[in-house]
């Protein structure tokens, strides 16, 4: 838990801004950014060398992270100077941890997810044979795919290089199967 240096509520860890009043909760969004993931053990960041703070939070998802394994996917969040490398799973649930206790396998809190409209628990991301799969799972603010609106529990092929968006989240994959 982060409490609030302004008003004092005790907020979850991965917010980036006080449910209460609204003020920005410490540590500060770089830090937050580049230690989110290394916690849960099923994904790792790979850092892309962005230079401050102010860039990092002015960058869009751009270039694909090198050096990827057969079976990760990497994903480039805006905003974030690291892409999260998720492997050893058929399948993840992207999403936000929230007062409920459903923690969603790839947090994205970290990332002003509740801001953006990021459900609980919004989409998942599925290796199946030689391809990856995006399924919506019935979010409240939808989930796109190259600007494309995504039919709730209908899965959608991914390639590589695709724009997803989870609520107003933008995000990039890349992978190698």
């Amino acid at each position: 838990m982060i409490t609030c240096s302004q008003c004092h509520e005790r907020n979850l860890e991965g917010e980036l801004f006080c449910t209460e009043c609204g003020a920005q909760l410490t540590p500060n969004v770089a830090e937050q950014l580049h230690t989110a993931f290394i916690d849960t053990g099923r994904t790792r960041a790979m850092s892309l060398g962005a230079t401050s703070p102010q860039a990092e939070a002015a960058r869009a998802p751009s270039a694909a992270p090198t050096g990827l394994k057969p079976g990760q996917l990497a994903l480039l969040i805006g905003g974030a100077a690291q892409a999260l490398i998720l492997e050893g799973r058929a399948e993840y649930v992207l999403g936000r941890e929230g007062q409920e206790q459903v923690v969603p396998d790839v947090n994205l809190n970290a990332y002003g997810a509740r801001e953006k409209g990021v459900s609980r628990v919004h989409a998942a991301l599925r290796r199946d044979r030689n391809q990856v799969l995006l399924i919506d799972l019935g979010s409240t603010n939808g989930t796109r795919l190259n600007d494309r609106s995504l039919t709730a529990h209908q899965a959608v092929k991914v390639e590589n290089g695709d724009e997803i968006r989870l609520g107003k989240l933008l995000l990039k994959i890349s992978f190698v199967l």
